[in-house]
């Protein structure tokens, strides 16, 4: 079972007091360290290897190695919904705004948000992302995927979607509407792009 990452809900530590309490042998939790299509892809890979014929702990081994090489990079439009949640303090949410400043943040190897770099004005978030992503996949990947999840930002998801598909020919490039709950949290106009390497090691 893929959970999202235990560094950002209780989820994982929930499902495995559980998977302990019930005394059933053979159940395998996997902490993505990813959230939304980062675990969606996981899983995904995970159904192609049970449909090959591989066990679950192997299955979960593959996740894991998996995991180690593959990443996110998220992007809000506006600071609204992080003020209110209190995920960013008023004064920096004033000074993004009044300089039009985009963050670009991503997950680390724990699974928790980190900053990664920020750009002024939304149309320079797409080519700054992509630069990004050369670097961090070059050398190019033989079997590569890719996930976008936007919240109300069908253009920017549609125009990352071209663009990965014309320089990485990746296996498969999903696009989705964030989830409600990460909706609530970014707030309109905010995106991911998530990468999963399956390169063998």
């Amino acid at each position: 079972m893929v959970l999202v990452s235990g560094a950002l809900s209780g989820t994982l530590q929930s499902g495995a007091a559980a998977v302990k309490a019930s005394g059933i042998e053979g159940i395998h939790l996997v902490d993505s360290r990813s959230a939304s299509l980062g675990l969606g892809l996981l899983a995904l890979r995970a159904t192609e290897l049970a449909e090959s014929g591989w066990g679950g702990k192997e299955i979960a081994a593959e996740l894991v190695r998996i995991r180690s090489q593959s990443g996110c990079m998220i992007t809000v439009d506006r600071f609204d919904n992080l003020l209110r949640s209190g995920r960013v303090g008023r004064g920096k949410a004033w000074l993004a705004g009044m300089l039009d400043v985009k963050p670009i943040l991503g997950l680390d190897t724990t699974g928790r948000i980190v900053p990664v770099d920020r750009v002024r004005g939304r149309e320079n978030v797409v080519p700054r992302v992509l630069s990004l992503l050369e670097k961090q996949l070059t050398p190019r990947p033989k079997s590569l995927r890719f996930g976008i999840v936007h919240v109300m930002a069908p253009e920017q998801a549609e125009r990352m979607r071209t663009a990965l598909v014309a320089a990485f020919q990746p296996k498969d490039v999903i696009v989705s509407l964030a989830t409600g709950v990460i909706g609530t949290h970014t707030g309109e106009g905010a995106w991911a792009v998530f990468w999963q390497v399956e390169d063998a090691a």
